[in-house]
């Protein structure tokens, strides 16, 4: 971890002597009384705390809060659901890169059984969000968001900006790679089907909403592995890369 994540800034004043987060810091970063690690609290501010005292009570903080809240990239994920590993995987690399809400729903080439994985029955998925987060060093979690199918996912999309391109990765029917596509600045909707790909049906769904079909090259990636390359193109094209 880069970041230890709280709650809120009173949890993060004292983490009880078992608290996963205080053995990380003791076991994993072998810090100890005086010294500093960064803190942060989800979708709140980062700050620098420095271990004040250690022992049966606890571990206590105390910490110099930064003044300006981060702000999630302005885009929106919407992907079948893929099996339990691959979830996970894509959970903590959306919140790496810092994307502002995850939406999935049922694909009709997915497995219906994905739905019903103990990742989304316990705060696991949550969990994987956090990895993601602390690792890029950043406070903000996406919202994430399930379906019960892919035209209620692009009803609930509706309350993306108006003006955000929309954009389903295919390799199979897109005419034109990412690169020249996807805009240069603004919000983004990103669709990625399951991990067979997208349904005849789906695509005609997902034109009538407005999406432009792109590819990322001739090759067929792994959904995890697509959703990094896309958002790597929509960056590039920002100058962020």
């Amino acid at each position: 971890m880069n970041l230890i994540l709280f709650d809120t800034a009173a949890e993060a004043a004292c983490l009880a002597p078992g608290d996963p987060r205080a053995r990380h810091i003791r076991e994993v970063l072998r810090m100890k009384i005086g010294s500093e690690l960064f803190v942060g609290v989800v979708n709140g501010l980062r700050g620098k705390a420095t271990i004040v005292a250690d022992g049966p009570e606890g571990m206590l903080l105390e910490t110099i809060w930064e003044t300006k809240i981060e702000t999630s990239r302005p885009f929106w994920i919407l992907v079948g659901l893929p099996r339990p590993q691959t979830a996970r995987d894509l959970l903590r690399e959306a919140a790496a890169f810092g994307v502002t809400a995850l939406h999935f729903f049922p694909a009709e080439k997915g497995e219906p059984s994905y739905a019903d994985s103990t990742l989304w029955k316990s705060p696991e998925w949550q969990q994987r969000l956090r990895e993601g987060a602390a690792q890029a060093f950043a406070t903000t979690v996406p919202a994430v968001v399930r379906h019960d199918s892919l035209e209620h996912a692009l009803s609930a999309l509706a309350t993306a900006p108006n003006n955000a391109a929309r954009i389903a990765l295919d390799v199979y029917e897109a005419s034109a790679p990412l690169s020249q596509i996807a805009p240069q600045d603004g919000p983004v909707v990103l669709a990625l089907g399951a991990e067979r790909g997208w349904s005849a049906t789906e695509r005609k769904l997902l034109r009538a909403a407005n999406f432009h079909l792109a590819h990322l090259g001739p090759r067929v990636l792994r959904t995890e592995t697509a959703l990094i390359a896309g958002l790597s193109v929509l960056l590039a094209q920002r100058g962020e890369f």
